[in-house]
């Protein structure tokens, strides 16, 4: 059946039960299937601009598999999906011009500049762990998320803080199951969606269906 006809008949149901039972929530239900349940970005000012995506943590770890580089590289992607006429900046031409200026300590404001970009958007990663114990995986990390806005000199105009973001929400997955790599990319893509939500309008059963994303 399609979704249309599907709603049809939960209206049309709705309708001719409502008199007898005198249930508000059999017309609800099929309310909520029509308009969903929209959860409203808490910063809504990318569309249209040109964005460097900076993601860093006190790991030493680096190269295209560190956790770093896994999350700017998906989190980037999610915007590009979600968010309307937004221009990422590529990830690797942010990474050569922090290479090629030798810098130790990241300049949000002066990559912007460096690259060009409208916006930088800083993912500082505080803490990250994949295990629980040695024969459980567990994905925790906690992040913090800026917004430097280069249209006004830099200025820090949004702040957002991830505590202690877990994956699986519910238990963990056993060692055996598939390998310390396949769970590490499983992790940063569930923990780049959550942090990328907080840019675009999403629904509500996105955050019910988180534990049964599991990316192979």
């Amino acid at each position: 059946m399609s979704r249309t006809r599907q709603i049809f008949f939960l209206c049309l149901m709705a309708i001719m039960l409502a008199p007898l039972s005198g249930c508000a929530g059999l017309i609800a239900y099929p309310l909520y299937v029509i308009k969903g349940d929209s959860v409203p970005a808490n910063y809504d000012n990318l569309g249209g601009k040109r964005i460097a995506v900076i993601c860093k943590s006190a790991s030493a770890a680096s190269g295209p598999n560190s956790p770093e580089s896994l999350i700017s590289r998906q989190f980037s992607q999610i915007l590009e999906e979600r968010v309307s006429n937004v221009e990422i900046v590529p990830v690797e031409e942010v990474a050569d011009w922090i290479d090629r200026n030798n810098w130790n300590e990241i300049d949000c404001v002066e990559v912007g500049r460096g690259v060009d970009a409208d916006a930088v958007i800083l993912l500082a990663v505080e803490s990250f762990s994949l295990k629980d114990s040695p024969t459980l995986f567990k994905g925790r990390s906690t992040v913090t998320t800026k917004v430097y806005d280069m249209t006004q000199d830099g200025k820090v105009d949004y702040q957002g803080n991830t505590f202690d973001f877990s994956y699986p929400q519910n238990g963990g997955r056993h060692t055996t199951e598939l390998s310390d790599a396949a769970f590490q990319r499983q992790f940063t893509k569930v923990l780049s969606h959550h942090l990328a939500k907080d840019f675009f309008k999403y629904d509500k059963s996105e955050d019910y269906a988180q534990d049964a994303t599991l990316i192979q």
